[in-house]
């Protein structure tokens, strides 16, 4: 159902069902490892631009979504969802040793290679 209000415009019932979901896991964790841990793991050095990102992008859906419609709001929305899981998945990627660099190492092939194929 949220789908469909995604493909015809309406991102506002998936971003606020994801948005919710991610909040709530981010409590869970806190549960597990206790909020200080787990504050202080977030703000490591190495994690501390992911860490405000995911928590800002969280913070400016969640004040969208409760601000009135507006022009573009479903696009900014979408783009803050998709910012979340960037995010997200760039501070798990901390977690895996080299877990960044072969990321990194895998976007530069993929960017060469189409730029190779384009040239052809």
């Amino acid at each position: 159902m949220r789908m469909k209000d995604l493909m015809v415009g309406n991102p506002v019932p998936l971003v606020s069902t994801v948005t919710f979901g991610n909040i709530i896991s981010l409590c869970g964790t806190f549960f597990l490892a206790g909020p200080r841990s787990q504050v202080r793991r977030m703000f490591h050095a190495s994690r501390r631009n992911a860490s405000f990102m995911y928590l800002g992008s969280l913070a400016i859906t969640f004040v969208l979504l409760l601000m009135p419609r507006f022009m573009g709001r479903g696009l900014v929305l979408f783009t803050l969802l998709l910012s979340q899981y960037a995010s997200i998945s760039w501070y798990g990627l901390s977690y895996v040793p080299f877990g960044r660099e072969i990321l990194k190492k895998c976007c530069r092939r993929m960017m060469t290679s189409n730029s190779n194929d384009i040239d052809e």
